[in-house]
């Protein structure tokens, strides 16, 4: 393995451990994930610090070079990472599509339990009395501004 790569694998994983455990302290990642990239940075610097361990894995896979094989171990690992990453995906869109129907429900339910203690008589009396307002409102309205309201207007809101 050239000492260029050697370099490059070594200061990449330092930097990424950095930037792991930083956003770590602000609680912007899982400790899960945490762990799983400083485990990657680790590999890669004992594969980099000691180059004989590649160079090894390398003839025992058949592997012509042994940066070859350091690619290998690094697509193996991102690959899985990704598998990994879809199942928990796929759980968390699961767990929302169920608290969804749940609140759904819940909220169905509040509505039939509104409904059923809601009288015809309290509808009929409250409509009443908004249009009591409605028309005391109108009365207001046209003793500041002195309009004459239009004919068969009025100010009622209606229930569902």
């Amino acid at each position: 393995m050239s000492a260029l790569l050697r370099i490059i694998l070594i200061s990449a994983s330092a930097v990424t451990c950095v930037y792991i455990s930083r956003k770590l302290k602000k609680a912007q990642v899982d400790t899960h994930d945490t762990i799983f990239w400083i485990l990657f940075s680790a590999v890669l610097i004992l594969v980099s610090v000691f180059p004989r361990i590649a160079d090894r894995l390398a003839q025992t896979l058949g592997i012509y070079s042994t940066e070859n094989t350091v690619f290998l171990i690094i697509i193996f690992a991102l690959l899985l990472r990704v598998f990994l990453l879809t199942i928990r995906s796929s759980q968390i869109e699961h767990r929302v599509r169920v608290l969804v129907e749940e609140l759904a429900i819940r909220e169905k339910e509040q509505q039939a339990k509104k409904k059923r203690w809601v009288k015809p008589e309290m509808t009929v009396c409250e409509t009443r009395r908004k249009e009591a307002d409605g028309s005391e409102r109108e009365k207001r309205a046209q003793a500041k501004t002195g309009a004459k309201p239009a004919p068969g207007l009025t100010d009622v809101s209606w229930r569902d």
